[in-house]
């Protein structure tokens, strides 16, 4: 545990929780950058950041980076405040649900493939596995701040 400065252990020095905050930043990034293409000659790749860009627009493929702006957010008092990284877990919960279901939306979009084994035949970006890690990592870290943070 770090101290203020004046000795106190019982306060620490800031609330902000830096990898939290990286991770949102990854798990943002890893939204917008390209997940899967439907072959190599497909012109565009399905990524959040296509589904943002939609002219009849964005839709509810805007919930997840509502949630992400959350955990950015709260990741500056998800160290001090309990309640604060209560919210970093349920935003980083709902993040992954919802992005969990546009990921499997565009899987749906693909269409009939002509074996059991095609998703191996998809051109992948770096998209889905930055997602990935970021958004484990910003339930990872919740949970450490949840089980760290003071309860007075």
């Amino acid at each position: 545990m770090t101290t203020n400065g004046t000795g106190d252990p019982g306060r620490r020095l800031a609330g902000l929780d830096g990898v939290m905050l990286f991770a949102a930043v990854l798990s943002i990034a890893g939204y917008l950058l390209p997940w899967f293409q439907r072959s190599p000659r497909h012109r565009w790749w399905y990524s959040g950041w296509e589904y943002l860009t939609l002219s009849s627009g964005g839709g509810w493929t805007w919930w997840p980076l509502a949630f992400l702006a959350v955990v950015v957010v709260t990741s500056f008092w998800a160290r001090s405040a309990f309640e604060a990284a209560m919210a970093a877990l349920a935003a980083g919960v709902g993040a992954l649900v919802l992005t969990l279901a546009v990921v499997a939306a565009s899987f749906g979009g693909i269409g009939e493939r002509s074996s059991l084994n095609s998703v191996t035949d998809l051109p992948f970006g770096i998209g889905l596995p930055t997602l990935g890690v970021g958004l484990g990592l910003v339930i990872a870290t919740a949970c450490r701040d949840i089980a760290t943070a003071d309860r007075r």
